[in-house]
This record gives structure tokens, sequence and C-alpha cells, in this order.
């Protein structure tokens, strides 16, 4: 009728007989490893040092609270306040000073006429691989297919070569697109600048 086994019914029977109620408690389950203030100060590391890894703050937490944890528990904590591990985007680096200089050449410049900058030119150079990336490549496949030739990253001697390119852009239309043979140096930068002049 009620589709429960009889030592099931006789437990609900006699936990209602002893706590006037059929409900099940709440079991205490595994206690936390850590207390809210311990868990802030795990997650105020990350903020200050965001490149500090679980294992080097397991470490620290093991000195600091007298706790033996694995870093598993460390990622969790974090998990917990939304830190997610990523991979750190690339960008050149630039100085605090560097910043500084930049910041005050753009102010210098931020409020100049049209008529000024039409005497500009800008000019940058940038270098190909013409065999492959300098970067990390990643790709999906199937297991024991990791040499398949569809799967591979070809490679070639000496990392294969490449082409350093030349251009200019002023208000009045784009230079031409010189390629660069060898190392830009000043010389090479002012013979490829008068000829576009």
């Amino acid at each position: 009728m009620l589709k429960l086994s009889k030592s099931t019914v006789f437990n609900i029977i006699r936990r209602f007989k002893k706590t006037n109620s059929a409900e099940t408690k709440q079991r205490p389950g595994c206690p936390r490893t850590f207390s809210e203030l311990e868990e802030r100060w795990i997650v105020r590391q990350a903020h200050i040092n965001p490149k500090t890894s679980a294992v080097k703050l397991t470490l620290k937490c093991k000195s600091k609270f007298r706790k033996s944890v694995n870093p598993e528990i460390v990622r969790n904590v974090f998990k917990k306040h939304k830190y997610y591990g990523r991979v750190p985007r690339r960008k050149p680096y630039i100085s605090k000073a560097n910043r500084k200089a930049r910041l005050a050449f753009a102010k210098m410049y931020v409020k100049q006429s049209t008529e000024f900058w039409k005497n500009v030119i800008f000019v940058d150079e940038s270098k190909y691989n013409i065999f492959g990336l300098d970067g990390k490549q990643e790709g999906w496949h199937t297991p024991n297919t990791a040499l398949h030739i569809k799967n591979l990253r070809p490679t070639v001697k000496y990392g294969g070569a490449n082409q350093l390119v030349w251009d200019c852009m002023a208000s009045s239309g784009v230079g031409n697109l010189d390629f660069i043979d060898g190392t830009m140096n000043k010389y090479v930068y002012l013979v490829t600048f008068s000829s576009e002049i």
C-alpha cells in the first residue's frame, strides 16, 4: 500500500514515538575545514597575488592555521567565492614608469586640432611567420590518435623563416608596404622612411 519496506515503516513509527515528529533530522555531514574568517584570508591572498598557486596557499594555511589540508580544498574555497583558475592573457610588459610616460604623452596631444594631425605620419612594423605560429596551439582529438597526421603540428628546423613588414599612414592615405630583409636598425629605418615621404 505505501510501497515501503517493513523496516522503514518501523523506523518512522519509532522516530515519531521518540521525537513526536516523522521528519528525518538533517544529517551533520562533513565538518567544514576552514572558518569564514580563514576562507576570507585565503581569498585575500589570491586577490593580492592572482598568480599564487593552490599548493603554495596550502602550505601557508598549514603554518598559519595549523591545519593539514590538500590543495583541492583550497581550490574549493576559491570556487565558492567565484575565483576560477584561468590561463592569463598575454600582453606586452609595460613598466609603471613607461605607463606614466605614455599617459603624459597622450594627455599632451589629446586636444590637438585636426590641422595638427594632418601633419603626423603613423608608422609600424610587424613580423609574420612563413611557417607556423609562435604561440601555443591546442586541438581536439580522440584517444590514441595523437600521432595521426591531421592531429600533428608540423615544425621545421630552426623555427622556419619569417618576414618583417613596415608601413605608414597619414591623413592623405596609406603608404606602400615595405618588406624588410634582416634586422631593422636606424639606417634601414631612415632609408625606408625617406622612400615613403
